[in-house]
C-alpha cells in the first residue's frame, strides 16, 4: 500500500512538472512572435519584455538590428527645446501576413500620441505602415521616427553608405559642406532630406556583404515656399509631407532610420569651420491630427558595393515605377532645330552659337559672343545637328541649316588651327581664342566636340562628301594628346593655354579621351590611338569605376562626384566594347551606366503649394521624373544633361537585352523634355524651343522650383537633339517603336554601333 502511494506521488510530480514545462513554453511563445525570415535567413522577431514589445532582425550573418522602443516621438516646445518620447509597443498581434503593433506615448503637456504600426515581410523587404494620432492640443510641434540600432560590434567604418546623387561610399569628391561631404562623414552623421534625392532612399553596405536599404515607397514631398527657402531653422506646419533618411553614430553604437517630417543636422548651412546646423520640421500638436507614412527596408547581400548600389537603385526604380510622359518626339525635334538655327550668329565671317542667351528677353549677356566646344558650349555638336537636319530636309530650310553647320565647323578649325590649343572656344566678334577659364584647354571640352566631328566626318564620307580638313584637325590634336598621357594611363584635366603644362593635373576625367582616340584608330588604322584609349580606360576603371564611383565630369566642378562622369565613362567603355567586343568593357559600361542613371529623378516632387507659379522656373503640375541631379557638391540642383545619353542606354539594352535599360532609354527620350517651351506650352519663355539651364529642387535661399538663372546655353538644345538623333541613327526600328506610342521591343541593331 505504501509502495502504491509512493508511485502515485511520483506520477503526480511528473505530471505537475510536465504541465509547468508546457505552461513555460506557452508563455515563451506568447512573448515571441516571428514575422518571418528574409531569403538570406535573418529572422524578424517581436519579443515582449517587462517594458513591452520590441523588434529584432538578425540571426544568420549580417548585422543585428533592433528596436527596443519602436515608437519614437520628438516634441518641440520652441527653437532648440526638444524632448524625446520613446516606448515599446503595448500590444503586438499577428493578423494574417502582417503584425499589428501599437503604443501610447504621453507627454507632460497632457497630450498623448497613439502610434499604430503595421509590419509586413515580403521576400527581402520589411515594411512598416505607420499612423500617429494626436490626442489633445498643445503649443509647439512633433515628429515621429522609425529607427534601428545596429549591434554594438559594428563601427562607422564597417559600413559603406549610399545616397543617390549625394554619396557613393567615398566622400572625398563630394565637397566639404555638402550633405554627403567630408565634414558630415567625419562627424559620423549623415542625414538627408528626401527632397534632394533622385529616389528617396538611403543604403548601408556592410563588410560581410550584407546590406540594408531604406526607401519611402510612396513619397509626397509637399512643402511651403518659406520652408523651401529655409527662412527659419525650425518650423511647424501640417503641409510638410517629406521625411529625412540617414545614419549617425551614438555612444551606444550606430543608429539609422527615417524621420517624418524631415529634420537634418549637417554642415550644409555652416560657414568655414562652423558647427553643423539643425533644420527641424514638425507637425502641429492638434487634437485629431494624424500622420501616415510607410518605410521599406530591403535586407539583402551583394558581392561588392557596386553591385549593392545597382540592386538598391533598381529596387527603388521598380517600387516607384517612374512614369513615361510620352511626347511627340518628331515635333519636339523640329521645334528645337528651328530654334537652334535661329540662334546661329554670324559676325564678320565668323559663325557659331552664342554661349549664353536669355530665355525671357533679348537683352544680351556680357559673354554672349563667346563660342565654346564641348561641355556646355557644344558648338560642333550643334553644327552636327544642323547637318543632320539638312539631310532630313532637302528643301530650302534644310539646306540653310546645312550651310550654317558647315560654316560653324570651318570657323572653329580656322580659329584654333594649332596645338597645344590656346583655348577651346573663340570670340565671334574677332574670330580669336577667348581667354577665359571656361574656355581653357580642358580635356573634356576639346575631346567631346572633336568626337562629334569625327562622327560627322564618318557620316558625310558615307554620303560621298569628304572633309579631309576635319580629320586632319582632329588627328593633329590626337597626336598631341597621346604625348600628354602619363605612365599610369591618365591625362590631366586642363592645361595652360598654348602649353603642355597641366594646370589641373588630376586624372579623374581621363575617360574623356577614349572615344575620340578609338574613332581615330578606326579611321586611320593606326593602333597607337587605341592603345592610348585602352590605357586611359583601364586607369578610370582601376581607380574609380571598380568602386562604383565616377569623378570629374563637369569642367567647372573639378574632381566632384557627378553624373556626367558616369555618362562619359559609359561612352568610353562602350566605344572600346564596340571596337573589340571584349566583354569586360561591356561589364564596365554597365557599371558606368548604372551609376549615371542613379541621378535620374524617378518620383514627382511638387512645387510649393503657396508659391506664385509665375515666379517659379519649374512650373506647378509639371512632372519632375526625368530630371537629374547635377553634382554631389550641389545636391538638390537638377538639369536635363543626361538626355543626350538616350543612344547610350539603347546600346546597353541591345547588347545586354536587359529590359531595365530600355526603361531608362524611354525616360530619357520623353521625360527630359518636360520644360522645353513648345507651341501652346510656352510657360513664361519668349518662344518655342527655349529652356533654361538648371532648376532647384532641394531647399535653399531661392526655394524649390527656382534655378540659378533664366539663361539658355547651347548644350540644352544640343543634348536634346543628340539624344533623339543618336537613337534614330543607331537603331531606326527602336526609334520608330519608342516614338510611335507602341513601345514594343526591337531586335538587336545591326546598324552603325559607334553612334549615340
Amino acid at each position: 500500500m505504501r509502495k502504491h502511494r509512493n508511485s502515485l506521488v511520483i506520477s503526480c510530480a511528473f505530471l505537475l512538472a510536465a504541465t509547468g514545462a508546457q505552461r513555460s513554453l506557452a508563455a515563451a511563445r506568447a512573448d515571441r512572435l516571428e514575422l518571418g525570415r528574409v531569403p538570406a535567413g535573418a529572422a524578424v522577431v517581436f519579443t515582449r519584455s517587462s517594458a513591452g514589445w520590441g523588434l529584432t532582425v538578425g540571426g544568420s550573418g549580417g548585422p543585428e538590428l533592433s528596436q527596443p522602443e519602436p515608437a519614437r516621438i520628438q516634441v518641440s516646445d520652441g527653437p532648440g527645446e526638444i524632448r524625446e518620447l520613446a516606448a515599446a509597443y503595448k500590444t503586438a498581434t499577428r493578423t494574417g501576413d502582417a503584425l499589428d503593433a501599437s503604443a501610447d506615448l504621453k507627454d507632460v503637456q497632457g497630450v498623448s500620441f497613439q502610434v499604430h504600426d503595421e509590419w509586413r515581410l515580403k521576400g527581402d523587404v520589411l515594411s512598416v505602415q505607420r499612423t500617429v494620432s494626436v490626442h489633445g492640443t498643445a503649443p509647439g510641434g512633433f515628429d515621429s521616427a522609425v529607427l534601428f540600432d545596429i549591434q554594438r560590434s559594428t563601427t562607422w567604418d564597417d559600413v559603406n553608405y549610399l545616397a543617390p546623387g549625394v554619396l557613393y561610399a567615398d566622400p572625398t569628391y563630394d565637397g566639404v559642406h555638402s550633405p554627403g561631404g567630408t565634414l558630415n562623414f567625419a562627424a559620423h552623421h549623415l542625414m538627408v532630406r528626401e527632397d534632394i534625392l533622385p529616389a528617396p532612399m538611403f543604403g548601408m553596405y556592410f563588410k560581410d556583404g550584407a546590406s540594408v536599404t531604406m526607401l519611402d515607397p510612396m513619397p509626397r514631398g509637399d512643402t511651403t515656399e518659406d520652408e523651401s527657402k529655409l527662412t527659419q531653422p525650425e518650423m511647424t506646419d501640417s503641409r510638410f509631407q517629406f521625411g529625412s533618411l540617414g545614419v549617425w553614430q551614438q555612444q551606444s553604437g550606430v543608429q539609422f532610420g527615417f524621420r517624418y517630417p524631415a529634420s537634418v543636422d549637417d554642415f550644409s548651412r555652416s560657414h568655414g569651420d562652423g558647427p553643423p546646423q539643425w533644420v527641424r520640421r514638425f507637425h502641429p500638436i492638434q487634437a485629431g491630427f494624424s500622420q501616415s507614412y510607410q518605410v521599406d527596408f530591403r535586407l539583402a547581400h551583394a558581392p561588392n558595393f557596386r553591385e549593392f548600389s545597382r540592386e538598391s537603385w533598381r529596387w527603388s526604380w521598380d517600387t516607384l515605377r517612374p512614369a513615361v510622359n510620352q511626347i511627340d518626339v518628331l515635333m519636339v525635334r523640329r521645334v528645337l532645330m528651328d530654334h537652334l538655327a535661329a540662334q546661329v550668329t554670324q559676325i564678320d565671317g565668323h559663325t557659331g552659337v552664342p554661349f549664353v542667351l536669355s530665355t525671357m528677353n533679348d537683352v544680351h549677356n556680357w559673354n554672349w559672343t563667346m563660342v565654346a566646344m564641348g561641355f556646355v558650349g557644344k558648338d560642333l555638336d550643334c553644327a552636327d545637328a544642323l547637318l543632320q537636319e539638312g539631310d532630313r530636309d532637302p528643301g530650302p530650310r534644310g539646306q540653310h541649316m546645312r550651310k550654317l553647320g558647315l560654316a560653324m565647323i570651318s570657323t572653329m578649325i580656322q580659329a584654333l588651327p594649332t596645338v597645344p590649343l590656346p583655348a577651346t572656344g573663340i570670340d565671334l566678334t574677332t574670330g580669336q581664342p577667348w581667354d577665359h577659364i571656361w574656355l581653357s584647354p580642358w580635356l573634356r571640352n576639346a575631346t567631346e566636340d572633336m568626337r562629334v566631328l569625327m562622327l560627322a566626318y564618318r557620316r558625310e564620307k558615307k554620303l560621298g562628301r569628304d572633309h579631309p580638313e576635319w580629320i586632319a584637325w582632329v588627328r593633329q590634336y590626337a597626336d598631341w594628346l597621346i604625348q600628354q598621357q602619363r605612365p599610369d594611363g591618365s591625362f590631366p584635366r586642363r592645361w595652360k593655354p598654348s602649353s603642355n603644362e597641366a594646370v589641373e593635373p588630376s586624372g579623374t576625367a581621363s575617360y574623356n579621351a577614349v572615344p575620340v582616340l578609338v574613332l581615330m584608330s578606326e579611321e586611320t588604322g593606326d593602333p597607337k590611338y587605341r592603345q592610348s584609349a585602352l590605357r586611359a580606360a583601364e586607369y578610370t576603371w582601376t581607380n574609380y569605376g571598380s568602386r562604383g564611383l565616377f569623378i570629374g565630369g563637369a569642367s567647372d566642378n573639378p574632381n566632384i562626384t557627378d553624373k556626367e562622369a558616369g555618362m562619359l565613362s559609359l561612352d568610353a567603355f562602350l566605344s572600346l566594347y564596340e571596337d573589340d567586343k571584349d566583354p569586360k568593357w561591356l561589364d564596365r559600361a554597365k557599371a558606368a551606366g548604372d551609376f549615371a542613371e542613379s541621378w535620374i529623378w524617378i518620383w514627382n516632387l511638387p512645387m510649393p503649394a503657396d508659391a506664385d507659379n509665375a515666379q517659379l522656373h519649374w512650373k506647378k503640375g509639371v512632372p519632375t521624373v526625368g530630371l537629374q541631379g547635377i553634382t554631389a557638391l550641389h545636391a538638390g540642383g537638377a538639369d536635363e544633361y543626361l538626355d543626350c545619353a538616350v543612344g547610350l542606354y539603347a546600346r546597353l539594352y541591345n547588347y545586354t537585352r536587359d529590359p531595365h535599360y530600355l526603361e531608362v532609354t524611354r525616360v530619357l527620350l520623353d521625360d527630359t523634355k518636360s520644360m522645353v517651351a513648345l507651341p501652346g506650352r510656352l510657360y513664361d519663355m519668349k518662344g518655342p524651343g527655349w529652356q533654361q539651364e538648371n532648376f532647384g529642387l532641394g531647399p535653399g535661399p531661392r526655394g524649390r522650383g527656382v534655378g540659378s538663372h533664366r539663361l539658355w546655353l547651347p548644350w540644352i538644345s544640343a543634348n536634346h537633339l543628340h539624344g533623339i538623333n543618336s537613337l534614330e541613327e543607331y537603331d531606326p526600328a527602336l526609334f520608330r517603336s519608342l516614338t510611335s506610342g507602341t513601345h514594343t521591343q526591337s531586335s538587336p541593331s545591326t546598324g552603325d554601333q559607334s553612334q549615340w
